[in-house]
């Protein structure tokens, strides 16, 4: 019996995905990372591992967490960028995390609840997109180590979220009743500039005409293609189009000037063997969206990505993931963008 530690945070989708595994005949260990004080769904990590008779194992990282996540999200829009805590968190917390605590008990795999799936070829591992395509989160973890695809399991990928519910409900699993977890989990639904204390005022600036429109209460509060909180009036729905962090300026303009071709990408993590340092292939900017054709081109551990078609706001601090098919090539963290005009 091959045996496989599951991250477990109480909710519906990594409980159904330790049953999968039971169903399986791997020998399952489930273990519960806790990132933050007073962690939500704990008792129903511990009910549904009683229930499903394995051991869990309980792991503090408030400590890493802090430093590797919370610290970052705020001192990004702090510095004009939006961050994306749960990238982070999978990249630096919760598959380390899991690659350790599976080679603590001596288990040859490791899984999550994730909508994605792994697909081994000859000795390669490729990381593809979920077939459920609303809830693939191939997205978020782009960012993990290439060598872990080969211990990797994602039980879940074949599954559609609706099958999971009424899976999860057939066998009466404790944490169908979790809600389901918060976009950002360590805010606990309350908004994030609420936590930053107040930054410089500044100045707000049509981009197509350079004059001053207005003053913004700190940079933090926005995001490119954001609309709420301008308090501006220009005869035209007003957009940011670009923050600049130097000079503590929100720029703003018409929703055309949003839309954006071309942009540069940093910290760039590839799943895949590079062979080629131009690549034709889809590209998504964020979670919600379709990947959309685009060029990149790959030089001194950055890329150049130039889409088809514009694309609407491509957001520095955001993540853009490379896709070709299924398959996630790997993507980085968007730099700065190239204003049209």
């Amino acid at each position: 019996m091959e045996k496989v530690v599951i991250a477990m945070s109480g909710g519906v989708d990594s409980s159904t995905a330790a049953y999968l595994l039971i169903k399986n005949k791997m020998a399952v260990e489930g273990v519960f990372f806790v990132l933050f004080n007073d962690p939500p769904n704990i008792e129903l990590a511990k009910q549904t591992a009683e229930f499903l008779k394995i051991k869990l194992h309980i792991k503090d990282l408030r400590v890493l967490f802090k430093e590797k996540v919370i610290n970052p999200f705020f001192e990004g829009y702090k510095k004009g960028i939006t961050p994306n805590p749960c990238i982070l968190c999978n990249k630096y917390i919760k598959f380390p995390a899991l690659k350790e605590v599976a080679d603590m008990i001596g288990a040859r795999w490791f899984a999550t609840g994730h909508y994605a799936r792994i697909k081994s070829l000859g000795k390669e591992s490729f990381l593809l997109k979920g077939v459920d395509r609303k809830k693939d989160q191939s997205y978020f973890l782009y960012a993990i180590k290439r060598s872990y695809l080969n211990q990797l399991i994602f039980p879940l990928g074949e599954y559609t979220k609706e099958q999971v519910k009424d899976l999860a409900n057939d066998v009466g699993i404790p944490s169908k009743a979790a809600k389901e977890s918060a976009e950002i989990c360590f805010l606990r639904d309350k908004k994030y500039y609420e936590k930053i204390k107040p930054s410089l005022q500044g100045p707000i600036v049509e981009i197509s005409t350079g004059r001053i429109v207005g003053q913004h209460k700190g940079i933090h509060l926005f995001t490119i293609g954001q609309r709420k909180r301008l308090e501006v009036s220009l005869g035209y729905p007003a957009y940011v189009v670009k923050i600049d962090p130097s000079i503590n300026t929100v720029y703003v303009g018409t929703k055309q000037k949003v839309f954006m071709k071309e942009f540069f990408v940093d910290q760039l993590n590839w799943l895949i063997e590079l062979r080629e340092y131009k690549i034709s292939c889809d590209v998504k900017i964020r979670y919600a969206m379709n990947p959309e054709k685009a060029t990149v081109t790959i030089e001194n551990e950055e890329a150049k990505v130039v889409f088809d078609e514009p694309q609407f706001a491509p957001t520095p601090g955001q993540s853009a993931v490379f896709y070709k098919d299924d398959i996630v090539l790997g993507g980085g963290i968007i730099k700065e963008t190239v204003q049209e005009h």
